[in-house]
């Protein structure tokens, strides 16, 4: 806040679900949501309904709480019309709390009533200071507390279960004719992922953006879910792809990528030069490096292999790639699936022991498929602390 020059910090939303900046504040669920106010250089206050009071005061994050009623909400709203009730609260809340600086709004609401609240806010003299990405909230949420990294550890181990008892499904799989079977359903896509949305269930997760299980060519664009009348065949790459989130809140990503059967040679060469890739980017990862660092390892690698990379169209070589590696290396990970610090030619900040990153290079060749590894770790000041030790294996019998 003392670098941005901002004398308070508003946080607001009708439910913590779906807001990060929210959950991350007051430490937990609120149902109903909430104002958080923080004063620079002074405890922060949290006013919420009646009902999400007690949960609040449980959480524990945030000492002082108080409700809407006790701000006279009710009588703010007689006078003002509950519609505009919302913003001439906040602002009796600055008022008493002594805020007339600049002060910047969070929270991740509807577009067009976070701009009316802003137009509002501002026609009452308050200083409202918009921020680029990342701001000062995200900025603090990069770093993970002790009790966030076991969060992200815990939903790690329950995610790499569930993943090996899919690949120990489909080594099971029962060949009758040339296809494949799970007892006496024909194997598919559709029908791999609903064993997947089962396990993720029996494991208290979810999974809000679903899951990616792309066979064959599907798996040659990185965001392919993946077609549910597709069958598993043998010999075809699979690239599977999970990220469900716990109750509280955090996420999880792992990505494994194999075939049922004996790889070809193209198979075998997609794995080795990605499986490379990733060691070389988790081998250069610490605190003090950057991610354009990593990311610059995990090209060369790649490159070396005979693939395309995006360092092409960054050096201006090429205005865009068809195959090879179209992405970035990775991203953060805690109360959102895809938050900074990221690991790309574009990420020049020294990482920070406490961060959490994906590492996930792959390859796509269209027409052909996909292989894409990807782990999520901890950034320490020796290297890297992996959330996760499944094993990495091409061939799956």
């Amino acid at each position: 806040m003392t670098e941005r020059e901002i004398q308070g910090i508003v946080v607001v939303g009708d439910t913590t679900l779906s807001n990060p900046d929210l959950r991350y504040v007051v430490g937990g669920n609120l149902a109903r949501g909430g104002i958080y106010v923080k004063r620079l250089h002074h405890d922060a206050l949290l006013a919420t309904s009646n009902l999400d009071l007690g949960t609040a005061r449980r959480l524990g994050r945030v000492k002082r709480t108080s409700t809407f009623t006790e701000w006279g909400f009710e009588g703010i709203a007689a006078k003002y019309g509950r519609a505009n009730a919302y913003q001439h609260l906040i602002k009796s809340i600055l008022r008493s709390e002594g805020i007339d600086g600049r002060v910047s709004l969070y929270g991740r609401n509807d577009l067009a009533w976070g701009v009316h609240l802003a137009d509002e806010l501002r026609r009452m003299g308050v200083r409202i200071a918009g921020e680029s990405s990342p701001t000062t909230l995200e900025r603090a949420r990069e770093t993970k507390s002790r009790r966030e990294i076991e969060n992200i550890r815990e939903v790690g181990i329950k995610t790499a279960n569930i993943v090996e008892t899919v690949l120990n499904m489909l080594r099971k799989l029962k060949r009758k004719r040339g296809q494949l079977y799970f007892d006496r359903e024909r194997a598919t896509v559709g029908l791999i992922k609903k064993v997947i949305a089962s396990k993720v269930g029996e494991a208290d997760l979810v999974a809000p953006e679903g899951t990616i299980l792309a066979i064959g060519s599907s798996g040659a664009d990185p965001h392919n879910s993946g077609l549910a009348s597709d069958p598993i065949k043998e010999g075809k790459l699979i690239v599977f792809d999970i990220f469900p989130q716990a109750e509280t809140g955090y996420w999880f990503d792992l990505t494994r990528s194999f075939l049922l059967g004996r790889a070809d040679a193209k198979a075998r060469s997609l794995f080795d030069t990605v499986y490379s890739a990733q060691n070389a980017g988790l081998d250069s990862l610490k605190a003090g490096t950057t991610g354009e660092a990593a990311m610059l390892r995990a090209c060369q690698v790649i490159e070396r292999a005979g693939y395309k990379t995006v360092r092409e169209v960054f050096e201006g070589k090429a205005k865009e790639i068809q195959s090879g590696f179209t992405h970035s290396l990775g991203h953060g990970v805690g109360l959102t699936i895809g938050e900074s610090p990221y690991l790309s030619f574009l990420s020049r900040d020294p990482l920070k022991s406490g961060q959490v990153v994906t590492v996930e290079p792959g390859i796509y060749l269209p027409r052909y498929g996909g292989l894409r590894i990807e782990d999520t770790v901890l950034i320490t000041g020796k290297g890297v602390d992996n959330f996760t030790t499944l094993d990495k294996e091409l061939e799956i019998s």
